[in-house]
């Protein structure tokens, strides 16, 4: 049975490469600075490496024993394909919900009205109704949100 790669999966692996060498050059300059195995460059020197290697492995090994409906399309396909799959019509949703809670943030309106808000809209959305049931998780959530944070953390929310 021949594995089935969804579209832009391996263009992701090339991404996350990337993103895994950018930190192994970063790590590497934090750990140069103080060069022992308990000093705050060593855990991210070590995460960054094995990003890389199984990256790498992933790349090479991985991806040549896996095929895609897509290989045979032009690159301009491929590209169209990779994201019309990932950018499903939920996850732009959520996106924008995400920039309307940060706006609100922004704005001034505060995290409780601001949280509050987005919890029950974005459940609402992701649910498909049931705003009472959510209403009540939201209540729930920003009990203990509020609670912990500002109470026994004493964190000052925005």
């Amino acid at each position: 049975m021949e594995n089935k790669t969804k579209p832009g999966e391996k263009g992701f692996s090339f991404i996350l490469l990337i993103v895994g060498i950018l930190a192994l050059i970063e790590s590497i300059k934090m750990f140069v600075k103080d060069p022992t195995p308990s000093s705050y460059g060593a855990l991210p020197l070590f995460l960054s490496i094995v990003i890389v290697v199984f990256m790498l492995k992933i790349i090479l090994i991985e991806d040549k024993n896996t095929g895609s409906e897509s290989d045979n399309l032009p690159f301009k396909e491929k590209v169209k394909s990779a994201i019309s799959f990932i950018f499903t019509r939920d996850i732009i949703m959520v996106f924008l919900m995400l920039l309307g809670y940060c706006t609100m943030l922004i704005l001034g309106l505060g995290f409780e009205i601001s949280t509050t808000l987005f919890l029950i809209l974005s459940m609402t959305y992701l649910m498909g109704g049931q705003i009472l049931k959510n209403g009540i998780y939201t209540a729930i959530s920003m009990g203990f949100i509020l609670i912990v944070f500002k109470t026994i953390f004493q964190v000052i929310l925005p």
